[in-house]
């Protein structure tokens, strides 16, 4: 007989083997159960990590279409300032932009008067 202790339990050939043998099928029960938890934790996850996935690539898709868009109205604001430069470089053509827009505002201004 050796002098080591066993893994589990007692050393083979003493009188409680028998109760070793129960213990170690309960412990490889709740191991079992633990092992059962556990993976569907981890099924629970990835169906946690599934969907973030999909809303990331959504948002994503998202975030490149307003990209694409917002660089479209920047290229169209760069056009109208660049108009607007060469019109303003023009005295007699200033000189009909201010009057357009003094104009505009008193036309808001009684627009706000009457409202009330």
């Amino acid at each position: 007989m050796s002098k080591r202790q066993p893994l589990f339990g007692v050393a083979p050939g003493t009188a409680s083997q028998d109760h070793s043998h129960v213990d170690l099928e309960a412990m490889e029960s709740e191991n079992d159960r633990g092992i059962a938890e556990l993976s569907e934790r981890v099924g629970t996850l990835r169906g946690i990590t599934g969907g973030i996935h999909g809303e990331v690539e959504s948002q994503h898709r998202l975030l490149d279409s307003m990209s694409m868009s917002m660089g479209g109205v920047q290229l169209s604001l760069r056009a109208t300032a660049d108009k607007m430069s060469r019109v303003m470089a023009e005295p007699h053509k200033r000189r009909m932009i201010y009057m357009a827009g003094s104009a505009a505002v008193f036309l808001f201004v009684v627009y706000v008067w009457l409202a009330r």
